[in-house]
């Protein structure tokens, strides 16, 4: 059973309407529409509130096994799982930004210099000193570091 399959499952067997579930995470119904779809993936923290909400373990609600029991995640596998959303995300980010035309570019590089400024003005920065980011870009088949 996919991701999406499973969200469904559980949001029906809650007595729950996508409009429900929307509203309880704080997103759109086409958010939750897109999920049960699997047209794409809900967030770490998202993962972790349908975890505690639906009273599920996470290899479960990701149809990696069939027993639901809850299970407490170690510090470690939490990380790691935050790593890797976090890497999918971004990975898309970049492939939808190196698609737009100079304008969109413009557009998008604007609002993450306001948003850095306005962050390191109320020193709401995260610290950086822990990240270490590689990109790697190729288009037909030449990799570029």
């Amino acid at each position: 059973m996919t991701l999406g399959q499973r969200i469904k499952k559980l949001r029906k067997q809650n007595h729950m309407t996508q409009t429900d579930l929307a509203q309880t995470l704080g997103v759109t119904k086409g958010t939750v529409s897109t999920w049960e779809t699997n047209s794409r993936n809900p967030g770490f923290e998202t993962l972790m509130k349908m975890c505690d909400m639906f009273s599920v373990n996470l290899d479960y609600l990701m149809g990696r096994s069939d027993d639901p029991t809850p299970s407490e995640m170690t510090d470690e596998e939490k990380d790691s799982l935050a790593r890797d959303t976090v890497s999918e995300e971004l990975t898309e980010y970049a492939l939808k930004y190196v698609r737009l035309d100079e304008y969109g570019r413009s557009a998008v590089e604007s609002i993450i210099q306001a948003e850095y400024r306005r962050c390191r003005a109320e020193n709401t920065l995260l610290d950086g000193s822990g990240f270490k980011v590689s990109v790697r870009i190729s288009a037909d088949g030449i990799a570029k570091e």
